[in-house]
């Protein structure tokens, strides 16, 4: 009898032990998972604080632009494996168009982990319109959030991105905007043409001329994309235009 409870004893131990090593493993490999992202530029970084009457807060992560007295909002859903603060120049310059801008911070730098993560900040009763940006893969998440909950929505701005097969945006009654840059080598063209069937018929289609699919954003050039031929500020302007659009 204690010869087996020994034996049993020592099974016991080594599958502990395995497991341990496992969770070593796994906790290693998430770590070097979670570290691998596009971080922001310098530029990016910068564009991060108050001031010409805007007020900058970092809410769990979230970070917010809210200028005095804000005639609406903007969400916006980072791309996949880009940081949130990559977005910086761009949410300050829609706060100072008059407009609350809050850039979501996504579990592991990827948002279709929370998708809803909007409504934290839609659910506001103060600001009773608001547009909602997705760019790449951000814009899937973009796209159920609006589909779902499309009360106070006036606008979606995709950004070399399409809404997934499960999102049908085609009865959508608010505006929707869709910017891809000619020079974009990481979207699925194949995928953009196909889901332009799940998307208003008023979809309002940009192509801009020398833009890729990076410099929506501050990060650099993302890995097998081209480099673009017109700089970040002209190419972020296009969605200037468009949040000025959509609220109208």
């Amino acid at each position: 009898m204690e010869v087996k409870e020994s034996s049993r004893k020592k099974w016991f131990d080594r599958i502990i032990r395995v497991l341990i090593i496992v969770l070593v493993f796994v906790g290693v490999g998430l770590y070097i998972y979670a570290e691998d992202y596009y971080r922001p530029s310098l530029t990016a970084e910068e564009a991060l604080t108050e001031g010409e009457g805007i007020a900058y807060e970092e809410i769990g992560g979230d970070l917010v632009f809210t200028p005095e007295n804000p005639e609406g909002g903007v969400v916006i859903y980072p791309g996949g494996r880009v940081s949130e603060r990559a977005y910086g120049y761009l949410g300050r310059k829609i706060a100072s168009l008059g407009y609350k801008t809050v850039i979501l911070k996504a579990p592991f730098k990827l948002s279709i982990l929370s998708n809803y993560a909007a409504e934290d900040y839609v659910a506001d009763d103060q600001i009773q319109d608001w547009v909602i940006i997705g760019h790449s893969l951000g814009g899937v998440s973009a796209s159920r959030y609006v589909s779902r909950n499309p009360e106070k929505i006036r606008g979606l701005i995709l950004l070399a991105a399409y809404p997934d097969g499960s999102t049908d945006l085609s009865v959508s009654t608010f505006k929707v905007f869709s910017l891809v840059g000619d020079k974009d080598l990481i979207i699925d063209y194949d995928k953009l043409s196909e889901a332009q069937e799940r998307l208003p018929k008023t979809t309002y289609g940009q192509i801009i001329r020398g833009g890729n699919h990076s410099s929506f954003a501050n990060y650099g050039t993302q890995d097998g994309d081209s480099l673009a031929d017109i700089g970040y500020e002209e190419q972020q302007q296009f969605i200037l235009d468009a949040v000025v659009e959509a609220f109208k």
